[in-house]
């Protein structure tokens, strides 16, 4: 690159992966509105489904999200009928959070729903250049963020972002996101 395409793409960068996310926040979106919900929604199913289970504050630190906006988010989940709880009585202050047989059904519709959209974005794309930018990808945030080790190495919680380290493509990738493209 000279270095005019790199001032370019420097700046660039960033509203090209907000560009990316608004994309596909929308199609997520899309998957769930029809039960009034959004992608914010879906992506605590997605973790329940993966996960089942979990506390608020396991469940916010899974998925790295504010544990206040994981509250609000399960309220109206349970409003919906999609998750409930094991609490003992309803002054219960820890307690663990289950997908209903609804909640189930609708987790596998928003994953089905994601993985066909993912399919699509990444068509033509050949298995070894889908990989080698999951990889890369992995290695930006990791230089992203000084504390990813510690967050991604605590003997405590399990992390999303852990299933990004600990399930090889060739293991496990394929059946919970895109199918890649067989090696030819």
């Amino acid at each position: 690159m000279t270095e005019g395409e790199d001032i370019y793409w420097n700046s660039f960068l960033p509203a090209f992966f907000d560009r990316m996310s608004l994309v596909m926040r929308k199609n997520m979106t899309d998957i769930v509105s029809e039960y009034g919900l959004t992608s914010a929604h879906a992506v605590y199913l997605i973790a329940l489904q993966i996960k089942d289970g979990q506390t608020l504050v396991s469940l916010s630190r899974f998925l790295d999200l504010d544990t206040a906006n994981t509250n609000r988010v399960i309220k109206i989940l349970r409003e919906k009928g999609m998750v409930y709880d094991d609490r003992k009585s309803e002054s219960s202050k820890k307690y663990n959070i289950y997908l209903t047989s609804e909640g189930h059904a609708l987790a596998t519709k928003v994953m089905d729903g994601i993985t066909e959209l993912n399919n699509s974005y990444f068509r033509n794309i050949s298995r070894e250049d889908i990989l080698s930018m999951r990889n890369t990808l992995i290695r930006v945030l990791n230089n992203m963020n000084v504390d990813i080790d510690s967050y991604m190495g605590s003997k405590y919680e399990d992390p999303f972002y852990t299933h990004l380290h600990i399930i090889p493509p060739e293991d496990g990738y394929e059946a919970q996101s895109v199918r890649l493209p067989e090696k030819s």
